[in-house]
């Protein structure tokens, strides 16, 4: 029997009170994804796309190498602000 993994995972959340700071509030939801792709049997995780507006985060994955984090996160972020 063949098990289905998940090609994309996809969480979406405003930064509010609930966390201290914009960093714990980045960590807080890197830490959702990666529970769900550890739960699909996956480890590492891959960004697809990111991007922080108006203190909305959204962050859309996939299978990878690497550990979902904050430095991940800033480091997409950055490269896709840079001019093409």
């Amino acid at each position: 029997m063949t098990t289905a993994r998940p090609i994309q995972i996809a969480a979406c959340d405003r930064f509010s009170s609930a966390h201290k700071d914009l960093g714990a509030f980045v960590d807080s939801l890197c830490g959702t994804v990666a529970i769900e792709w550890r739960r699909a049997g996956v480890e590492g995780v891959r960004i697809l796309d990111a991007e922080l507006q108006d203190d909305v985060l959204l962050l859309l994955t996939g299978p990878g190498q690497e550990p979902l984090d904050r430095a991940a996160v800033k480091t997409f972020l950055e490269l896709k602000r840079q001019p093409q």
